[in-house]
């Protein structure tokens, strides 16, 4: 294994071991800490757009926005991961390069879901595996777009002009 490989395995399991702590917060320190993201976005908006929303008003915003606020941090855990194991998995060619690292995010998020059955005021629920998923699918779109105009460039700039 090349070193590249060697680094983005070390930083892929790093990151599994935030994931599993972030898992392992029981409900009402997850759903704190989303709450408060979801506060500041809104907060942020009242400023951007001055509204001059009251504090029910921001609590109200914040409150119909923080589920997907939520949903959106799991797709943005597994698309990093993703990229990591896309990154540890470079060697392979074809359709396993892609195939590996979304395989291993899907097996990853099923046994975070598995680890959230034993969390107080935690769920394992399959439609959070296939969230986690979806943030990994669009990290390998992302991967795949990037990679194809590289491409292009790439092939653009070594072409031989006709004469």
């Amino acid at each position: 294994m090349k070193s590249l490989n060697k680094i983005a395995c070390f930083l892929m399991l790093c990151w599994m071991v935030v994931i599993f702590m972030f898992s392992a917060e029981p409900d009402t320190e997850s759903s704190e800490l989303s709450g408060s993201v979801s506060y500041r976005i809104v907060s942020v908006v009242n400023t951007i757009t001055a509204s001059h929303w009251d504090e029910k008003e921001l609590l109200d915003k914040a409150e119909l926005i923080d589920y997907p606020v939520r949903k959106c941090a799991h797709m943005s855990e597994y698309a990093i991961l993703t990229l990591l194991g896309f990154l540890t998995f470079s060697f392979l060619h074809g359709r396993g390069r892609f195939l590996v690292p979304i395989g291993v995010t899907f097996l990853y998020a099923c046994t975070d879901e598995f680890h959230q059955l034993f969390v107080p005021g935690r769920a394992g629920r399959f439609t959070d595996v296939l969230i986690d998923t979806t943030g990994g699918i669009i990290m390998l779109l992302f991967i795949a777009l990037v990679t194809r105009v590289a491409r292009k460039k790439h092939t653009a700039g070594t072409a031989k002009p006709k004469i």
